[in-house]
């Protein structure tokens, strides 16, 4: 496995495991529902088995969601630190957050990069672009933007 999808995997672990953690002690208090913690923990482990396995979607889903993710959790941790100067019962659930967000930016960048690329087959067997798109909805199929060939 390369590296940078070595980082992307530790990154998205430490935000599941944080995720179970801020779930769990949600749970307890009374401030999430059952389904919302359950919801995001599968939408991540489905992400994680995908690295592992190499599915293009999962790269596309772990680029997509690990930015927009990162920017809101990562706010989210900012304002509640910021408020925790007032209430100190915010320190916790501050760093829980922040410790979801900011490891999320890493796994985009990590999964940026062209040893990332490769790993998930995105350069183009032919011209070498790593400019592809998906070949088909579920991106078991890549497609060059350059050359136009389509591959597994």
């Amino acid at each position: 496995m390369n590296k940078y999808v070595v980082v992307a995997v530790i990154s998205l672990g430490i935000t599941i495991f944080s995720r179970i953690i801020t779930g769990v002690l949600a749970l307890l208090y009374g401030t999430a529902s059952v389904l919302s913690v359950v919801i995001s923990l599968v939408v991540a482990a489905v992400i994680f088995v995908g690295f592992i396995e190499r599915f293009r979607l999962a790269w596309q889903w772990g680029r997509i969601i690990g930015l927009f993710a990162g920017i809101i959790l990562t706010f989210i941790a900012v304002v509640t630190f910021m408020g925790a100067r007032d209430e100190p019962g915010l320190w916790l659930p501050s760093v829980l957050v922040a410790t979801q967000g900011v490891p999320l930016f890493l796994m985009f960048f990590a999964l940026g990069t062209n040893g990332a690329r490769a790993h998930f087959r995105l350069v183009c067997p032919e011209c070498g672009s790593s400019e592809v798109k998906g070949g088909n909805f579920l991106f078991t199929k890549a497609q060059c933007k350059q050359c136009n060939l389509i591959w597994d």
